[in-house]
């Protein structure tokens, strides 16, 4: 009887054994007892018949045996149904009352599939090697991606850098001119005048004349120093984080029924209705200054731009309180605006009117809801059919 080698058994491509005819193993060598998953030789009595899946052992045991002995060659099927089968070519014979086997492994099988295996190393090599170039390159990629981003955003922040300041730079330009003309002009009537008196050759009427023109010249500058300084002020809201306002609780609906008072006639003067839906003494914790900046450009711009030639219209401001906060719809009836002026209404110096307004009072309004409240802001309009501008803001609001 022969017992497999633990080295040399997984190496053992035959199978041999002798078996007596009610199937007990008389002499086996070590690639038979592998095939049975047997790790040493079984006590004597003990079949192995129900490892014969493909010819039976019963039917090799009943076949009619060739002049040489021979029952069986070709497949032969051994192993357990409920575990790993191997199907091997086999041959057997029937000596006297027992049964001699002779199997080998398919070894031109495993020569394929060694071949098989080794071209799939050989390509899953050459796809790591594959997948490894690739990433480098898009490791590359993003570095040149994130290169080209970080160029973007400072363009970016130049070219809006560029736009304001030649905002502003084209906004005070034009009443410091005047006012550089008006000085230019007061102080050559000055030189001209002094010398007049210096040669005693100055009359009343050249004093009147000049009283006149220093008064319409200090006029003039006046008016254009005014202006520059409410350009500056209206810069200088814009950053709207510069100086923290002080926050405490006020009334929205006195602070909308003052902004509307702060036009005087200029609401009736243009047959504008002003509808307003809001509860009495709303109160909000904020800046009232702060909220009658955003209401106060709201109505101006829809005067200025809406409203413009026209005899009528129709504002409608409604304020509401839900369990997220404060929300306010600004609506007028007015001429509406194109794609293209809804897509800009909140940029910085924008505006389809440079006549009537430098393009910051929207802008303004965008800045303090969406950086100064942490809300949101919309724009819906169409040519002909008005602006709808909805306000969110995610604030607690309290009835008293």
């Amino acid at each position: 009887m022969t017992t497999p080698s633990s080295s040399l058994a997984p190496l053992l491509a035959v199978a041999q054994a002798t078996l007596s005819d009610r199937a007990e193993l008389i002499e086996a060598n070590a690639g038979f007892l592998r095939l049975l998953n047997l790790s040493e030789f079984p006590p004597e009595k003990t079949g192995v018949a129900r490892f014969f899946i493909q010819p039976h052992f019963h039917a090799l045991l009943n076949a009619v045996p060739d002049s040489d002995g021979l029952v069986h060659e070709g497949r032969l099927t051994i192993g357990e149904y409920a575990q790993q089968t191997r199907t091997l070519r086999a041959r057997v014979w029937r000596e006297g009352g027992c049964i001699r086997v002779l199997a080998e492994h398919d070894i031109e099988d495993l020569e394929r599939l060694n071949k098989t295996v080794l071209q799939l190393n050989r390509d899953y090599t050459h796809t790591q090697i594959e997948l490894a170039q690739t990433n480098l390159k898009l490791q590359a990629i993003n570095t040149q991606l994130r290169d080209a981003q970080k160029k973007l955003v400072e363009a970016e922040k130049m070219a809006s850098l560029g736009v304001l300041v030649a905002g502003v730079a084209h906004e005070i330009n034009t009443p410091l001119g005047v006012s550089l003309a008006a000085i230019s002009d007061l102080q050559e009537k000055s030189r001209v005048l002094a010398e007049r008196f210096a040669q005693r050759s100055m009359t009343q009427t050249d004093l009147v004349r000049y009283f006149e023109g220093a008064a319409g010249s200090s006029e003039l500058i006046s008016r254009n120093l005014a202006r520059m300084g409410r350009l500056i002020d209206s810069f200088r809201q814009l950053a709207v984080g510069a100086r923290s306002r002080e926050q405490k609780p006020f009334d929205l609906r006195e602070c909308i029924d003052n902004v509307i008072r702060s036009f005087g006639r200029k609401l009736s003067a243009g047959g504008v209705a002003l509808h307003i839906n809001c509860t009495e003494q709303m109160v909000v914790t904020g800046s009232a200054e702060e909220w009658a900046i955003i209401f106060t450009n709201l109505i101006d711009n829809s005067l200025k731009h809406g409203f413009k030639s026209r005899e009528q219209g129709r504002i409608d401001i409604s304020a509401l309180q839900d369990a997220k906060g404060l929300r306010l719809d600004y609506r007028d009836d007015g001429i509406g605006m194109t794609t293209q002026v809804q897509a800009s209404v909140f940029d910085p110096f924008f505006t389809t009117d440079l006549q009537n307004g430098m393009g910051l009072g929207m802008h303004l309004v965008y800045n303090l809801v969406t950086q100064r409240f942490g809300g949101h802001i919309r724009c819906e309009s169409s040519p002909q059919a008005g602006v709808h501008i909805q306000i969110e803001v995610l604030e607690r609001v309290t009835a008293e």
